[in-house]
C-alpha cells in the first residue's frame, strides 16, 4: 500500500531534512519538493513514479510534487541526506513555483555541469548546517542556502513548458490537509461530503445547500466516483 507521508518540518525551518545511513524506503509521497543527496555509496536503486534510476555517490536527484517513489539497496555503508521543502511555504515565498516539472536525476542526468556544481555547494552547506545546534544566526545562514537552491532549481532544472493546476489539484490539497488535521478522530463520510460541497460551492457553484444532510444513497455513489476520478488523475 501507498503511504501520504505526514512531513513535519525542522523547528524554525520551513523544510524537513534528513540523514540516513539506510537505502530502504517503502512507496510514499507527499505534497512537498523532495531533494535527495547521495554522499557515500553506489548503486541506490530510487523508484519513481514506476521506473527505476541508479544513483552514486555525488548524485542529487529531485522528486516534484505528489510523485511516488521509494528506494532500495544492497547492505553498503550508505550516507545520504535530503529535504522536503513546505509546499506552503514554497508556493507563499516562489508564486513561479506552482507549474515547477523539475527534472534532476543524477549528475550524469544533466548538460548544466555548472549549475550542478553550484547546486551540489549549496547542498552540502545547506546540510553542514543542519547538522548543528539551531540559534538566530545559524537560521538565517540556513535560509540563505534554501534560497539559493530554490533559484537554481527554478534557472535551472524546471522545464519551462506549462503545467497548468489542474481544477482537481486544490480539491486534493483541502481533503489532504482535512484528513492530516483530523487523523486521530473518528472522520464520517458526511464531514467529507460537506468538506466536498464547500469547496464546490467556493470554487464553481454558490447554489449548494451546506446544510443539507447528504446520507442519502444515491449521494454517497456520486462523492466516492467523484473522489475516484480525482485519485486515478492524480497519480
Amino acid at each position: 500500500m501507498v503511504e501520504h507521508e505526514e512531513v513535519q518540518n525542522n523547528q524554525r525551518l520551513p523544510f524537513y531534512f534528513y540523514h540516513s545511513d539506510q537505502a530502504i524506503q517503502s512507496e510514499h509521497w507527499h505534497q512537498g519538493i523532495e531533494l535527495n543527496y547521495l554522499i557515500k555509496g553506489k548503486d541506490l536503486r530510487f523508484a519513481l513514479e514506476g521506473k527505476t534510476y541508479h544513483f552514486n555517490s555525488g548524485d542529487i536527484w529531485l522528486v516534484n510534487r505528489r510523485k511516488i517513489h521509494s528506494s532500495s539497496g544492497k547492505k553498503e555503508n550508505w550516507k545520504y541526506e535530503g529535504l522536503i521543502i513546505d509546499n506552503d511555504f514554497l508556493l507563499s515565498q516562489y508564486s513561479a513555483s506552482i507549474n515547477w516539472n523539475l527534472d534532476l536525476l543524477g549528475k550524469n542526468g544533466t548538460e548544466n555541469k555548472t549549475a550542478y556544481k553550484r547546486l551540489e555547494k549549496e547542498v552540502i552547506e545547506l546540510g553542514k548546517l543542519c547538522h548543528k545546534p539551531l540559534t538566530d544566526a545559524r537560521r538565517f545562514m540556513i535560509l540563505s542556502h534554501l534560497m539559493r537552491i530554490i533559484v537554481l532549481l527554478d534557472q535551472n532544472f524546471n522545464k519551462k513548458e506549462s503545467v497548468t493546476k489542474g481544477p482537481n489539484l486544490p480539491l486534493g490539497d483541502e481533503i489532504i490537509k482535512y484528513i492530516n488535521e483530523h487523523f486521530q478522530e473518528d472522520i464520517q463520510v458526511d464531514d467529507m461530503l460537506h468538506l466536498l460541497c464547500y469547496f464546490l460551492r467556493s470554487t464553481y457553484c454558490s447554489n449548494i445547500d451546506l446544510n443539507k444532510k447528504w446520507t442519502t444513497k444515491k449521494a454517497r455513489i456520486h462523492i466516492t466516483r467523484i473522489l475516484a476520478l480525482f485519485i486515478y488523475s492524480t497519480n
